[in-house]
């Protein structure tokens, strides 16, 4: 049985989630669709034409099923599935969890990634942050919340953008990208764009550090955050998360690299909010797609192809830069030193 995409469509308040669901459940594509939110009534859903109603489960005209949250969202997802196959709702092959205004991705991806039950049946696939151009720089001057939904995001949605400035626009697309440089940007998401999986939609770009193809890196560039151009460069919990960023156009040891990775995560639990990028391995064990949303680190092993390089990207806070890069250097590059 193949496992069943969760995506995570998340945004501060206000952002214009119920806008962008809207839109994508009105699409052909997203029949077959079931979505969990926080309650019925934030995504507009007399405006859907309910059909009909089984066990706080809603039937939609175009086939989606739609269910709120109330309790635990393990049990909730389980529900699901347990309907379905009784026959009580229709089989659905695609899920998009909505979270509200304050909520962070990260538990919600722990959550589907540890629970035996739902990761036989189910996975992890990307979250979706929709941004406010009109008031994101207000909002990061005031609230955590907004920065961490952009650092945790794989595709950031630019929404307001027909009643937005022109240089709001380009002020909020500078902010994000000094956030978090691995995200895909992007000013309109279709149902096809969605449902595409997370390891397509990442070789697009070859690398999160620049966004270009076939070019060389030096080993070991610090990419530390830089507010010097913008005007929320005085928010002193913005100036917090910090990003550093390894490349290497040499293979690196898996097995070192994975057990650097448990170090660091064990040392500073709470503290990487994101890490994504591509690892080559030794060995001819190839390259990997490696992303993290707080503690969860998932790889997707990659089709072969000319890609040799590594390249990944850390956004975190509560770590010094040197400490990062100095913990790579003695387990990682030169282990026989420590």
């Amino acid at each position: 049985m193949s496992q069943i995409p969760i995506s995570i469509i998340t945004g501060f308040l206000g952002s214009g989630k119920t806008t962008l669901l809207s839109k994508l459940l009105n699409s052909d594509d997203m029949q077959n669709t079931a979505l969990i939110i926080n309650e019925f009534g934030e995504i507009g859903i007399d405006n859907l034409l309910v059909k009909s109603s089984v066990e706080n489960t809603l039937l939609l005209e175009n086939g989606c099923v739609c269910c709120s949250i109330r309790g635990d969202l393990s049990d909730t997802i389980s529900g699901l599935f347990a309907q379905s196959d009784n026959g009580d709702i229709p089989r659905f092959d695609y899920i998009i969890i909505e979270t509200t205004g304050l909520a962070l991705p990260g538990p919600i991806v722990q959550t589907i990634k540890s629970d035996i039950s739902l990761n036989t049946r189910c996975e992890f696939d990307k979250v979706i942050t929709v941004v406010d151009c009109i008031s994101l720089n207000h909002q990061i001057t005031q609230f955590e919340e907004p920065v961490t939904q952009i650092i945790q995001a794989d595709f950031i949605y630019l929404s307001k953008t027909d009643i937005a400035k022109t240089q709001d626009i380009k002020n909020t697309h500078d902010i994000i990208t000094s956030i978090n440089s691995s995200a895909l940007v992007k000013n309109d998401i279709n149902s096809k764009l969605l449902r595409t999986p997370l390891e397509l939609n990442s070789k697009q770009s070859e690398c999160f550090l620049c966004s270009e193809g076939s070019h060389n890196h030096q080993i070991e560039h610090d990419h530390s955050s830089h507010h010097s151009n913008h005007s929320f460069e005085h928010s002193d919990h913005l100036l917090k998360f910090r990003n550093w960023s390894l490349n290497s156009e040499k293979p690196i040891n898996k097995k070192l690299f994975k057990q650097w990775l448990a170090s660091l995560y064990s040392l500073y639990p709470l503290s990487i909010l994101r890490l994504k990028g591509f690892i080559n391995f030794e060995n001819n064990e190839g390259q990997y797609l490696i992303q993290a949303v707080g503690p969860i680190i998932t790889e997707i092993k990659l089709n072969e192809d000319n890609n040799q390089f590594s390249a990944l990207v850390f956004i975190f806070k509560d770590i010094e830069i040197k400490h990062l890069q100095k913990s790579y250097e003695m387990q990682v590059l030169h282990p026989q030193h420590t």
